[in-house]
């Protein structure tokens, strides 16, 4: 129900979005509708041909995108739950103490996954930007 909220916000229009969304217009408009009711608050101020929100609107959308990001971050975070870590790392470096240091955190990084594979690269600026490249 946020996704749909989000997408006529984003659309602009409640047409728009069902069509973006390849549902029907009146379905759409009758769960917003719906949502409305449960929330007890008029969330779009509709007008012959524009949609503006509502302040309880503006902020069901600042808080539906914060909980439609997390959402999606969790589901990526659970999808990847059994697949290892790996690929290329590539760090280029100033000839430093710093070196030493990312050399301890990339053993380390190691031991936890070891399908990651590492590339420090040290020199000065041009030496690591080519290396990089």
């Amino acid at each position: 129900m946020l996704r749909y909220f989000l997408t006529i916000v984003q659309e602009g229009s409640i047409t728009g979005a069902a069509e973006y969304l390849s549902i029907s217009q009146p379905s759409l408009s009758r769960q917003i509708k719906d949502l409305e009711e449960h929330l007890g608050h008029k969330l779009f101020d509709r007008g012959s041909r524009t949609i503006t929100l509502t302040p309880a609107g503006e902020l069901l959308r600042d808080r539906a995108r914060e909980i439609v990001l997390m959402a999606d971050r969790a589901e990526a975070e659970l999808t990847s739950m059994d697949k290892p870590i790996n690929g290329n790392v590539y760090i280029g470096a100033g000839e430093t103490e710093a070196v030493r240091f990312l050399a301890r955190a990339a053993e380390c990084m190691l031991q936890q996954y070891p399908q990651i594979k590492f590339h420090i690269f040290s020199g000065n600026g041009q030496a690591v930007t080519d290396q990089l490249e």
